[in-house]
């Protein structure tokens, strides 16, 4: 069992390993996304910084007043600024004066690239390097998507990547773990015996270290791809997770009429009015089952660093005004709280500000450095294998292998039986 974990822990990572390097480290700049959205828009994010003096809706209606053919769906509160957005293009208010600061542009292309690389495996067809037959959905019994529904090539693609870090984690503590009285050094970097203990140290020590957070981003990532890993979530934690009705609106005749947003507002502040509003969605006008969405901060709210504040979710009905929760209901078991609510900004680093970004962007980033002692040490061995059987092959004497190595094999022979021997 130890050979084969020692083996396909090797080689799929020489194998595999390129592409999740790439998965990695595009999400390592990703953790700065939403910083450097604001840095490259910092006029739109100017604010005065004094204390709000209009609300979201009249953030939407100063919007509108100016750009009478703008489709303002959504208005969030965001850093410090009112941000009325089509999802395309978006114009900031700030609170303070109700004044528009100015616009937000789309991202540019490398950053959307990547956005498309890392979440959707380059099958989201509206961003940049947009591959057709990864947006193809993947065939199977439904124990794939969630709910029986589909999986596209990307997302399968996300999933199995997300799989193999969760098992190089998982082999990487079995092939670790040191026998009791050898715990002290197994955390420590023999800096001046050669490179291939300094490599092999590096490689351990680095690896543990980041581990705990490999194993979040390893889960999650498979987690958000791969539906049997929700059921496995929820077959191993307390509670029972609870279903909440669905964000729609019923079906009335043709032209019944909307409420106002005001009234949706006012419906969904009913439920929770010692919360506070972040966000408010309006329905499409061609979509008749579309609802009002009002969103608020539920204690602390893992996404308030990110571009859509907000935990719990409440569903207006447009024709009605009936309002009911519809995500993150305040009396949800922790495991669905931690899964539903708790598991992307985790993931993504959005969970903290970006000082407290920089241990997510650094342990991101380690997958390089095991990588790099990874390939290093693979090497001394291969050289040490190829020039022991050109020895043989010449009928002379094997070389013997570097010190370093040789110490390591009598420890641990199954890391390369042929050397060992």
């Amino acid at each position: 069992m130890r050979r084969f974990m020692i083996v396909s822990h090797r080689w799929l990572s020489l194998v595999l390993g390129i592409v999740l390097l790439a998965l990695t480290t595009s999400g390592a700049i990703l953790i700065y996304r939403p910083e450097l959205q604001r840095a490259m828009n910092h006029t739109a994010y100017a604010a005065s910084g004094g204390p709000a003096t209009t609300t979201l809706l009249q953030a939407r209606a100063t919007v509108l007043r100016a750009h009478p053919t703008y489709d303002a769906e959504t208005v969030i509160e965001e850093n410090g600024v009112y941000r009325v957005t089509d999802f395309t293009t978006s114009w900031t208010v700030d609170p303070a004066t109700g004044k528009i600061l100015g616009e937000v542009h789309k991202e540019p292309g490398w950053l959307g690239f990547l956005d498309n690389f890392h979440e959707c495996g380059l099958s989201c067809e509206d961003y940049p390097g947009y591959v057709a037959f990864l947006a193809a959905d993947i065939p199977h019994t439904g124990w794939l998507g969630y709910e029986g529904s589909n999986i596209s090539g990307g997302g399968l693609l996300l999933g199995v990547f997300g799989l193999l870090l969760l098992y190089l984690c998982l082999t990487g503590i079995w092939l670790w773990f040191p026998r009791p009285s050898a715990w002290r050094s197994s955390m420590d970097v023999r800096w001046r015996r050669g490179r291939f203990a300094r490599d092999t140290d590096l490689h351990k020590v680095a690896g543990m270290i980041a581990i705990p957070l490999l194993l979040v981003w390893a889960v999650t990532a498979a987690g958000f791809e791969l539906g049997f890993m929700e059921k496995a979530w929820y077959a191993v934690t307390p509670g029972t997770e609870q279903h909440l009705p669905d964000a729609v609106s019923a079906e009335a005749p043709k032209g019944t009429p909307d409420v106002s947003p005001a009234v949706a507002v006012s419906a969904a502040q009913a439920l929770h009015p010692r919360m506070h509003m972040v966000a408010v969605d309006v329905p499409s006008t061609d979509d008749a089952t579309a609802s009002y969405i009002v969103y608020f901060q539920n204690g602390y709210d893992p996404y308030e660093h990110t571009e859509y504040p907000g935990d719990l979710g409440v569903s207006v009905d447009r024709h009605t005004g009936k309002a009911h929760d519809f995500y993150g209901a305040v009396d949800q078991p922790v495991a669905q709280d931690i899964w539903g609510s708790w598991s992307y900004p985790v993931h993504s680093g959005y969970i903290v500000n970006g000082w407290w970004g920089l241990i997510w962007f650094v342990f991101a980033l380690s997958p390089l450095l095991l990588a790099v002692t990874g390939v290093s040490t693979w090497l001394v061995r291969h050289s040490s294998r190829k020039r022991r059987r050109a020895a043989v092959r010449a009928g002379g004497v094997a070389p013997a292998v570097p010190a370093e190595l040789a110490e390591e094999l009598g420890e641990d022979p199954e890391k390369d039986p042929e050397l060992a021997r």
